[in-house]
Parts: structure tokens; C-alpha cells; sequence
């Protein structure tokens, strides 16, 4: 059990540098597109804007579930405790996604919205949650360990998604603030590096049972 949670806080570590240089870029092209859009439509465009949210946060479901999936199915093959940890990757997600930045955007003194998109569009989000747990079980082997597909895709679509719900649902004066620029920051890391951490790697580590520890099987080295 303690080399479980050594595990878990190695990886915490170890993804911080991801999350930052992830959110940095994601900001970089969300401010770029964004001012762009207030120029054109004024103020007011973020909240014609979160189709955009809706196209990424399923994504992300969908990301997260396969990696949740893949990482405990390559160490202990129970096929309901897998079905249902890749289920639970969903909570993660709305974590990083809306809660976080709900309240990050609140905190900093925004009119922010929340909206809960499991309530709100659960026809949008099962299907997505679905599919990445059967490529979880299908390409377990080659996402399990994947460190480009859990650095590049994963996190960037992650900071992607909490930015665009700022935007779209009462945050855009960091837009055209540079004092918000460095808080934003902060609420989209928080928002990213622990909740997908948590669903990548602690429900997976967690869910092990001590037998599944081998002699190459030891502490498995989840991608995020």
C-alpha cells in the first residue's frame, strides 16, 4: 500500500511540468482565437461561444476513460472493476473541467455560470465515456504506457476544455486584462493537474489489488 501512494506522489511530480506547459499553450491559442472574436462580435461572444466546450469536454471524457481503462486493465484483468473505474473517469472530468473552473472564476470575482454537462447533456457525454473505455480495453498495450498520448493529447485537450468553459460561461476579461492572465493560470493548473491525476492514476493505483503486483508488475507507471 505505502508503494502504491509513493507511486501516486512521483506522478503527481512528475506531471506537474506537463500541466504547466500544457496550460501555457492551450492559453496562448484560446487568447489568440478569443481576442480575435471580441474585436469582431464585442464582449459578449464568449457566451455564443460554448459549442466549443461541448465539442472538447466529451473529448476529454472520452481521452480520460481510455487511460483509466487501459492503465488498470494492463496490470489486473477484472473486467468489472475495470468497466467500472473507466465509468468513474467521468467525475474527473467534471472536476477539471466546469467545478474548478466555476470556482476558480468565482473566486476572482466573475459572474461565472455553472453548468454541469452530465446533468444538462448526459446524451453528449455517456456515448463519448463509452467509447473511450472500449479503446481502453482494445489498445490497452499500447496506451497503457503511452507517455505522447497521455502529455500531448490528454492534458492539452484538458486545459483546453477548462479555458473554453471560462470563456464561454462568464470569464472573458482575462482576455483583454493582463492581470487575470497569471490567476487564470493557476485556476486552469488546478483545475488540470489534480483532477486528471486523480482519474489517471490514483482510481487506477487504488483499484489494484496487492496479488496484481508481480515481479515486472510492480507499481505500474500510468500515463495521464
Amino acid at each position: 500500500m505505502k508503494r502504491r501512494w509513493q507511486a501516486v506522489i512521483s506522478e503527481l511530480a512528475h506531471h506537474l511540468p506537463y500541466t504547466m506547459v500544457s496550460s501555457l499553450i492551450a492559453m496562448a491559442v484560446v487568447w489568440y482565437f478569443g481576442t480575435t472574436q471580441v474585436r469582431l462580435y464585442g464582449p459578449g461572444w464568449g457566451s455564443e461561444m460554448n459549442w466549443s466546450f461541448h465539442v472538447l469536454h466529451p473529448l476529454h471524457v472520452c481521452l480520460s476513460a481510455i487511460t483509466t481503462t487501459a492503465v488498470l486493465w494492463h496490470f489486473d484483468r477484472k473486467w468489472l472493476k475495470t468497466l467500472l473505474c473507466g465509468l468513474s473517469s467521468v467525475l474527473p472530468c467534471a472536476l477539471s473541467d466546469y467545478i474548478v473552473p466555476f470556482i476558480g472564476g468565482r473566486v476572482l470575482g466573475q459572474p461565472m455560470e455553472l453548468h454541469i454537462c452530465l446533468i444538462d447533456h448526459p446524451q453528449l457525454i455517456l456515448p463519448f465515456l463509452l467509447l473511450g473505455i472500449l479503446g481502453g480495453f482494445l489498445f490497452e498495450k499500447r496506451l497503457a504506457t503511452s507517455s505522447v498520448f497521455s502529455h500531448g493529447a490528454h492534458v492539452f485537450v484538458a486545459s483546453s476544455a477548462a479555458l473554453l468553459y471560462l470563456v464561454s460561461f462568464g470569464f472573458t476579461r482575462w482576455l483583454t486584462d493582463p492581470q487575470f492572465v497569471f490567476p487564470v493560470l493557476l485556476v486552469v493548473v488546478l483545475a488540470v493537474w489534480f483532477p486528471c491525476c486523480l482519474g489517471d492514476i490514483v482510481i487506477p493505483i487504488g483499484a489494484l489489488q496487492e496479488h496484481s503486483h508481480g515481479s515486472h508488475r510492480a507499481v505500474p507507471r500510468p500515463s495521464v
